[in-house]
């Protein structure tokens, strides 16, 4: 904690990858072979705890490997987040 109730996250993250669907039109398609299963980011945030135990938090997800199976594209994922939570 930086400060009374303040947070800040910082550091890398790994992912792996469960499920992958695209869909075009009314047509969904299953594409979890084109891609690979893991993947390496780096995670910057803040939070916030209340004395009740409410908590808010946002982060940044800054992906650094490809996760296209294939040569031919490079696919990063870069995620924003938000939570609400509650400590008991």
């Amino acid at each position: 904690m930086i400060a009374d109730g303040l947070s800040i996250h910082a550091g890398p993250q790994v992912g792996f990858l469960l499920s992958a669907k695209a869909k075009g039109g009314e047509e969904t398609m299953d594409i979890k072979d084109e891609l690979k299963g893991t993947d390496f980011s780096g995670v910057l945030g803040l939070g916030y705890q209340m004395d009740s135990g409410l908590n808010f938090g946002a982060r940044y997800n800054l992906g650094f490997s490809n996760i296209a199976d294939s040569g031919e594209a490079d696919l990063k994922n870069n995620v924003f987040q938000v939570s609400v939570g509650f400590m008991f």
